[in-house]
Parts: C-alpha cells; sequence; structure tokens
C-alpha cells in the first residue's frame, strides 16, 4: 500500500506540474477556461481525494508519518483548487492564470507532501 501511495504521489506532482503549465499557456494566449481544462482540474481534485483515501487506510494499517506537516501539506493539495474556485468567483481575474498558478502551488505542496511522508 505504500508503494501504491508513492506512485501516486509522484504522478499527483507530474499531473498537478502539467497542468499548471498548461494553464499559464492558455492565460498568455488570453484564451477562456475551455471545458477540457475544467475536466483536467476535476481530475486533478480526485486525484488529491484518492491519494488521501490511500494515505487513511495507510495511517490505519501502518502508522503515522515522518512529520505531521505531511497531514497539512496532503490537505493543503485538495483545498487548494476548491478556495482558488471560491476566491476568483467574483474577480475580473483571469481564471485559467489563477488555476494554472494554483496548479503549480499544488505540485509544489506535493513535493513538500512527499518529503514529509514516509
Amino acid at each position: 500500500m505504500l508503494e501504491l501511495h508513492t506512485l501516486i504521489a509522484r504522478a499527483i506532482v507530474l499531473y498537478y506540474a502539467l497542468v499548471g503549465v498548461w494553464g499559464v499557456f492558455l492565460a498568455i494566449r488570453k484564451a477562456d477556461l475551455p471545458p477540457a481544462y475544467r475536466g483536467a482540474l476535476i481530475i486533478a481534485v480526485v486525484m488529491g481525494l484518492l491519494q488521501s483515501a490511500v494515505g487513511l487506510t495507510l495511517l490505519l494499517t501502518v502508522g503515522h508519518p515522518r512529520d505531521d506537516l505531511h497531514y497539512l501539506y496532503g490537505a493543503s493539495v485538495i483545498l487548494t483548487l476548491p478556495l482558488v474556485a471560491s476566491y476568483i468567483a467574483d474577480k475580473k481575474f483571469s481564471r485559467v492564470l489563477a488555476f494554472g498558478l494554483a496548479n503549480l502551488f499544488m505540485a509544489g505542496l506535493a513535493i513538500r507532501a512527499i518529503t514529509t511522508g514516509a
């Protein structure tokens, strides 16, 4: 189970980085928020939730991570996109840029979560 948690964590870092670069690229092109990008954002949230489910299973079966900050980074990864979405809902700001930068931030959070884990 620990190997699955590690594999998903690495996939999350790569996925968030790619979606982040895609969002910044769309923002540079002054594009609107396309449905394909919205789908990618939903997949990002689902990946975070899946990772937390595996992590909770590990917590109950194996034990605690090396550092308690691991929980903070994990929760931050899951909460970032919904918080960004609620913050920019009434703002005149490029949505794709906000989501792109949020995904890059989440990739960094995921890297920190990996370093504080097992």
